[in-house]
Order: structure tokens, then sequence, then C-alpha cells
């Protein structure tokens, strides 16, 4: 009788751990499942109790068996597997050591409901794990084993973690045959033609410079179309058939494809974005103006030119949307009036309306930022409608007609030596030099072979760059941060060609 009132306190304990456990395990999956969620959590809490409900009333040992191996699953699978390698080392363990050596990356968290239940799932399971014993203990008095369950549980959670400490750690691993694989990640066709077309050629051109070097470095061109979800495909033979070693990448949209896997394959990415986002100071890295520089040089200039009033005309697109919000953040900051705002798609080819509504509110100048081949009709609108006071952020740079923009204004890129552009134009003549890429391509590119040379892990050594005098000027970065900064410049169309105004 005694034994039985035990049996079912035991039972009473576990069904209740393995409940609340499940209910975590839903909540982390949410996010993953969505709606499905919900459907393993009912698994999870009526496979166990129908179990345990049919041992308690025929004392079935397949019954018994069945619920045990229900809390294995929810012990081994959710608990150790996700709730601790997945969250509660990273978060914990994981943060600390990125905060002490950068040998360790910075753990990738998601929201920090997932992280929390995550955590909590780890800890549920093991109630579940602890509840489970006291019930085989119960059913077969197996009483003598109590006296090494927590040493060994203590054991088993040491072993796990320096399991992690061992196996999150980056080291410096030489090429084997002496070559040196470096994907080059950027679109060459379509809006992308003339930045992802002279990105690649600054990343032959780097590597036509490279003298006496240790190793070989051969490039990996991935043909990326102009569809990010197309190119995640292409991205993954890169790294899983062709073995890269790094990754040089450009233009947002597809650099947003290459973060989580050059994340999950350890591999540094260096990308020429302006959404700061996919720098995680892990493996991933952005190196070119930040929007928010952007915004401040902008307006600077606008000041200094006198101009009080803007109308916004602009693409919807990622890297435009950046630009765009920081420019209205110092537009407010300066006092400066937006008089109009109007954001379009990529199949509008008619502005006129917009041009009209636009100049309707009498602005001192038309803020126009688009991809081609949109940009180019937009200018020759604007230029029917014989409006020239046109400033922008990059976009006139990237034209295959700049005359529409004769006297357009704009931000982009610094040149440390403006030499770089004349020798591309020689080295590549018919190519169009994009200053918003070129300087950052050649630049990222030899990071990689300075790490290879040296003979650092990439991604270690590119954690560690606090300054870098590139192409475009001085590069800086923040310990920890996964963008480097730099301050751009104010270009001018002059006789159809960008001129770098503080070189005139």
């Amino acid at each position: 009788m005694i034994q039985d009132l035990g049996l079912h306190r035991a039972a009473r304990r576990s069904l209740l751990s393995i409940g609340v456990t499940a209910a975590l395990i839903t909540i982390n999956h949410l996010a993953v499942l969505g709606p499905k969620a919900f459907g393993l959590g009912a698994v999870l809490i009526v496979a166990p109790t129908l179990l345990l409900w049919w041992f308690m009333r025929t004392r079935s040992t397949v019954a018994f068996g069945g619920y045990l191996v229900m809390n294995l699953w929810v012990v081994i699978g959710f608990g150790l597997l996700k709730g601790l390698w997945k969250s509660t080392l990273p978060v914990f363990v994981g943060t600390l050591l990125s905060a002490l050596a950068t040998a360790y990356p910075r753990p990738t968290l998601g929201p920090v409901w997932v992280e929390v239940s995550g955590v909590a799932m780890f800890i549920g399971s093991a109630f579940v794990a602890a509840f489970a014993y006291q019930l085989v203990r119960t059913r077969w008095g197996t009483a003598r084993a109590s006296i090494l369950s927590a040493p060994a549980g203590v054991l088993a959670l040491g072993v796990l973690v320096a399991a992690y400490v061992v196996t999150d750690r980056d080291r410096w691993v030489a090429p084997s045959n002496g070559i040196v694989k470096i994907g080059v990640i950027v679109p060459t066709g379509g809006p992308y033609a003339v930045l992802g077309n002279s990105f690649l050629k600054a990343v032959q051109m780097a590597q036509s410079d490279l003298r006496g070097t240790k190793y070989q470095y051969q490039l990996v061109l991935v043909d990326v179309g102009q569809d990010p979800d197309q190119a995640r495909a292409a991205i993954q033979r890169a790294i899983q058939d062709e073995r890269v070693s790094a990754i040089v990448g450009g233009i947002s949209r597809f650099g947003q494809v290459t973060r989580p896997l050059a994340t999950q394959a350890r591999i540094l990415h260096t990308c020429v974005c302006s959404v700061t986002s996919i720098g995680d100071g892990a493996y991933n890295f952005t190196n070119i103006p930040s929007p928010e520089a952007e915004g401040v040089r902008w307006v600077q200039e606008a000041q200094r030119r006198g101009i009080r009033n803007i109308a916004l005309l602009t693409q919807d697109y990622p890297s435009i949307q950046g630009h765009l919000e920081a420019l209205k953040v110092e537009v407010r900051r300066a006092g400066l009036t937006i008089t109009d705002a109007q954001e379009f798609a990529d199949s509008v080819t008619d502005f006129r309306k917009m041009i009209a509504q636009a100049r309707a509110s009498h602005p001192d100048v038309y803020y126009v930022e688009t991809l081609n081949p949109q940009l180019d009709v937009l200018g020759q609108q604007l230029a029917d409608a014989r409006i020239r006071n046109i400033a922008s952020v990059v976009a006139p740079s990237v034209s295959q007609r700049p005359e529409l923009f004769e006297a357009t204004w704009y931000t982009d890129s610094n040149l440390r030596d403006f030499a770089f552009k004349t020798r591309f134009e020689k080295l590549y003549p018919g190519t169009q030099f994009a200053t918003h890429m070129m300087p950052y391509a050649y630049d990222d590119f030899n990071m990689i072979v300075q790490a290879f040379e040296r003979g650092e892990n990439p991604a270690v050594y590119v954690r560690n760059i606090r300054t870098y005098e590139g192409n475009a000027g001085t590069l800086t970065k923040m310990s920890g941060s996964g963008n480097f900064q730099s301050m751009p410049a104010v270009w001018e169309i002059e006789h159809g060609r960008p001129v770098l105004l503080s070189h005139q």
C-alpha cells in the first residue's frame, strides 16, 4: 500500500514536469514551426499521459518503457541538444568566451523570448530527468543508485560544457594543398550589372596585384543570378562542393542570403553592403560607409549649399530604404524640411505624375535614389521637366547615362588615391568604375589574404582589426562590431563624369 502511494506520488510529479516542459518546448518552437508547434506540444503531453495511465492501471512493462522513451526524448532531444547546446551554453558560456577572446565568435542569438524559453526548456528537462529517475527507483526500488545520480549529472554537464568550449573555438588551419579558394558572391546582371561587374573586376585586380605570397589564391565566381532565393543554392554549392575558405560579397540583398550560410560553415564573409544588420561581428562583416555616415555627410553638404526644402523620389529597396531612414533622421536634426516624399516599386517606368507632385511642393532640391534601368528613365523624365537641382546618395555614379545628371551632387565612397580609379580604367577599359564598390572590394580581398599570410583564422583576424588603411581611406571598426566605418565624400557629375569635389 505504502509503495503504491509512493508510486502514485512519483508518477504525478513526473507527469507534471513533462507537462510544464512540453509547454516550454511549444513556446520555444513557435518561431520555427509556427502553429505546428502546438501539435508537437500536444504529442509531448498526450502520449506520456496515456502511457502512464496505462501503466498505473495495468503495471504493463510495455507502457512503462514507452513512458520512459518519451522522457528520454524530452531530456535528450529538447533538453540537452536544443535547450542546453543551442540556448543555454551560447547565452552564458558563448557570450563569456567571446568577451574574453576573439578566437570565439559572438553567439548568434534569437529573439529574447526564444532564448529564455530555450534555457527554461533545459531546466525543465532536468526536472523531467530527476522525476523520471524517482519513478524508476520507486517502481524497482533501486535506492543505491541515488548516491551516484547527482555527481553523475554534474560530471555529464561538465563534459558538455568542456565540449562546447573546445568545439566553439575558431582555429587556424593551413591550406593542405597550398591553394586558398575565395568565393566571390555578387550578381553581375540586370540592375546590378554596373555594381556587380565593377566589384568582380576590383577583386580580380587585387588578385593580380599579389606578389610573393605563401599561398595561391583562387577565385571561385558564384553565379547568383538576380533572385536571392535562387542564389541560396549557388552559395551553398560554393561552400559545400568548392570548399571555399572565405567569401567576398556585394549587394545587401545577396549579403542577407549569404550571412546564415557563412555562419553555419564558420567561414569569413565580408560584404560591401549598406544593410548593417548583415555584420554580426562573428563571421559576417560589412565594409562601406554606413547609411548614418551618408546621411550626416549629405545634410552637411545640403546646408553648405543653402538647401532648406527637400522632395524625395526613391525606390522601395532595402539599401535605399536604409539610406532614406538615416537621411530623414539627419534632416530633422538639422531643421530641414521634407516637402514631399514618394516611394515607388521596381515596376514603375512613368514618373511624370510623381515629378509634378514633387515640383508642386517647391523643393530646393530633389533627392533621387533608385537602381537602373529606372534611374536613367527617371533622369530622362526629370530632364524633360527641366529639373536640374538634383541630389542623391551613390545613384548617379552607376548611371549609364551620366549626362542626364549633369551638376547633380551626391555622397559616395572616398578615394585615398585617385590613381586607383585611373589604373582600374586602364586595366579594364569599358568597365564602369563604381566608386561605391571598388575600393572596398579590393580591400576585402586583401584582408583575407593578409589573414592567411599571417597564419591566422580569417574570421578571427578580421574580428581583431580596429583600423585598416584602405583605398577608400581609413576604415575603423569597434571591438565586437561587424561593421567597418568610413567617411563618405561629396561627388558631382561634371561634363558627364563623376568628379570628387575635394580633389578639384
